[in-house]
């Protein structure tokens, strides 16, 4: 299984053959989930079309079933998460790279060593909360008062946040275990780090959000930060952001990872429903959606239905009777919408539908930068593990009591700061030469975010330690990048009548010199909290990449360079379909729906969605993802997506009312006297 050093590979190998026995043992196919059935399912009406069930889609189909007069159907181009890669927390990075990875890559960053990186995205159900980190925040307040502020009205963190919490199952960690939310598991407790202010989580929502396995390497991290000036933050969902502690993650209390499929789409009162007073969800595997089907009629222009190859790649037709939810992400969203015809431009092989210039484009997200320490022979890293004897014994010690290091989600410890506050000098100087560009969305919004891993940590997880001693990574993200790019597609005509559409994905990373001396100064920083943990008899810290000799603290080029030839994406792609309030007005030339244009203005130009996450200028069709924020939030986005969701679906529940009659959709978009 594992030879005398680590080998990639074969633990993938390894990983993926132990979760087909899981599967094939234990997690049997659930009745609703299975792929297209075209003699049942070709039967059934559905009222909403949800294209992906991923984390947005996974809520969205849950929520809108709970209306009994509801058919949800969720086209899921990959399969279940009931592996072990994905149970298991501690091994998400094994996911990278394979048929659970929609395995993107940039074209070459001119401005990041002219490097193609890759850029992870979850190919299963839950999508990415399948395969993340598991960290759940937030963002501070003023992230979402500054959406509001941009022009989308509704969307500030007052109004945004009873959405968090309702879908957040907290589990107060002090709880007894005779409480029916108190602890599974008999984890090695930190409480000094396990504090969290009441009021600002939920408790009763289907996603559990829970403090798990630390290695005592990031309770020193902890220690080290605070010792360097950095404040200790209660709850980084409460107040405040700023400071260090461990982060609350979406874990279950016995251990297994709270994917958004597992918290909202697992119970059989959802998939298939039909019973409890819920209406039916029917999720289809292998359906990878081509495009989505309109008509221009009475001078609008519609969403009716979706096209898809099916589990055989077959192609198969889909219409729905109310919307069609598009979920994909901030790659699969706009992907889907080039693909069928909307977009700033025509595509080739592909009819042109209608015009919306912001598709793909401001495309942001967080880039982190990393440095490696070797560690002291006693303290414990998640390198030991990769030996066969002690990755049996984890193992054994996850199955049976769901505890050890494969519950660990790896970001442990983390520091939230702001600029002035660790390098005040380099602030000053750079505002002096008017260099300085303050993205932040208030004084509570950090610049950073420093997260310690425990492990050898490099590319993704894809290159492994060189051997079985103890390391440690720390990593500096850039929360408020300057620099944004674009997502397009390269199309030609494909097999069966269809076209085949490639993604086409240019972050265009430190295309901003800013964004790359800030990272550089949080390398600095890096090495000034590890210099306090290599005094620490029990840690230790000896950098072995890239290494102070080779990329010292005083050569602030060394620093810049090794940030463009090193830095990777954190998984946090946002804004490709971003949101803006404003409006179009429709007209049809000669009635012709091949002749529908877009008459008026939007108040935003390169918005796609209003803010009820309505697409601008064609009804019956929303996108509901990370792709609709109109700017990156200084956090991990999983949690706002699904609050995202969460809202979405009141806004769609607001917009459709029930009569004797059917269900009959009350107009809430801005499109001029449109009438279906």
């Amino acid at each position: 299984m594992f030879d005398s050093a680590p080998n990639r590979e074969k633990m993938v190998s390894s990983v993926a053959k132990l979760s087909k026995v899981a599967q094939v043992l234990k997690y049997r196919p659930q009745e609703g989930k299975a792929p297209w059935d075209q003699a049942k399912d070709t039967l059934v009406h559905y009222d909403y079309i949800v294209l992906g069930g991923g984390s947005a889609g996974s809520v969205m189909a849950s929520r809108l079933a709970e209306d009994p007069a509801v058919n949800v159907l969720v086209l899921e181009a990959g399969y279940s998460d009931e592996v072990l890669a994905s149970r298991a927390p501690g091994l998400y990075s094994t996911i990278f790279q394979t048929d659970a990875d929609w395995n993107y890559e940039t074209v070459p960053q001119t401005h990041a060593g002219n490097r193609t990186m890759m850029q992870p995205r979850g190919k299963l159900l839950g999508g990415c909360s399948s395969i993340n980190a598991m960290m759940y925040h937030r963002g501070p307040a003023s992230d979402y008062d500054e959406w509001e502020a941009l022009g989308n009205s509704g969307w500030s963190f007052k109004e945004c946040l009873p959405y968090f919490k309702k879908s957040e199952g907290f589990n107060d960690p002090n709880l007894s275990t005779d409480h029916p939310r108190g602890p599974l598991t008999n984890r090695v407790r930190y409480p000094e780090l396990e504090t969290f202010d009441p009021q600002a989580h939920g408790t009763e929502g289907p996603w559990q959000v829970t403090f798990h396995h630390l290695f005592h390497l990031s309770n020193r991290f902890v220690a080290a930060s605070q010792a360097e000036g950095i404040p200790f933050n209660k709850d980084f969902n409460g107040d405040s952001t700023l400071g260090v502690n461990r982060i609350q993650t979406f874990i279950q209390r016995d251990g297994i990872r709270s994917s958004l499929s597992r918290a909202f789409l697992r119970s059989e009162d959802v998939v298939p429903g039909g019973k409890n007073g819920r209406g039916r969800v029917r999720v289809v595997f292998g359906a990878d959606a081509k495009r989505i089907l309109f008509q221009c009629k009475r001078r609008v222009k519609m969403a009716t239905g979706v096209e898809f190859l099916d589990h055989s790649n077959v192609r198969r037709r889909v219409m729905a009777t109310r919307e069609i939810l598009l979920c994909g992400g901030a790659f699969g969203s706009p992907q889907l919408l080039l693909a069928s015809g909307v977009g700033p431009s025509p595509q080739p092989s592909i009819p042109h539908f209608h015009t919306l210039a912001g598709v793909g484009a401001n495309l942001q997200d967080h880039l982190g930068l990393s440095v490696t320490f070797r560690a002291r022979d006693r303290c414990q890293t998640l390198n030991q593990e990769y030996g066969a004897y002690n990755a049996m014994k984890s193992l054994f010690t996850f199955v049976t009591s769901g505890t050890g290091p494969l519950t660990t989600q790896i970001g442990e410890g983390v520091i939230f700061v702001r600029l002035e506050d660790i390098a005040p000098e380099w602030v000053a100087q750079e505002r002096a030469n008017g260099t300085y560009q303050e993205r932040a969305s208030g004084p509570g919004s950090p610049h950073l975010e420093v997260i310690l891993l425990p492990g050898y940590v490099r590319r993704h997880g894809t290159i492994l330690a060189p051997d079985f001693k103890n390391y440690f990574t720390v990593t500096a993200l850039l929360m408020n990048p300057c620099s944004s790019g674009t997502f397009k597609i390269a199309s030609k005509s494909g097999k069966q009548g269809g076209v085949d559409v490639k993604g086409v994905v240019d972050p265009n990373y430190l295309a901003e010199s800013f964004d790359a001396r800030v990272l550089a100064q949080g390398v600095k920083f890096i090495r000034r909290i590890v210099r306090r943990l290599n005094n620490d008899p029990d840690v230790g810290g000896r950098e072995v990449f890239p290494g102070e000799a080779t990329v010292p603290d005083h050569d602030d080029k060394a620093l810049e360079k090794y940030a463009r030839e090193a830095a990777e994406t954190y998984y946090h792609p946002v804004g490709t379909c971003k949101l803006s309030i404003g409006g179009y007005s429709l007209g049809c030339a000669n009635g012709s729906d091949s002749g529908c244009f877009m008459m008026g203005s939007a108040s935003d130009l390169m918005s796609v969605v209003d803010s009820r996450l309505n697409v601008h200028g064609i009804e019956r069709l929303r996108v509901i993802d990370a792709s609709v924020m109109p700017k990156l939030v200084a956090a991990h986005t999983c949690a706002p997506t699904v609050m995202i969701a969460e809202r979405a679906a009141d806004f769609i529940k607001e917009d459709w009312s029930s009569s004797s009659q059917g269900a009959t959709r009350v107009q809430t978009t801005t499109i001029a006297e449109a009438r279906l």
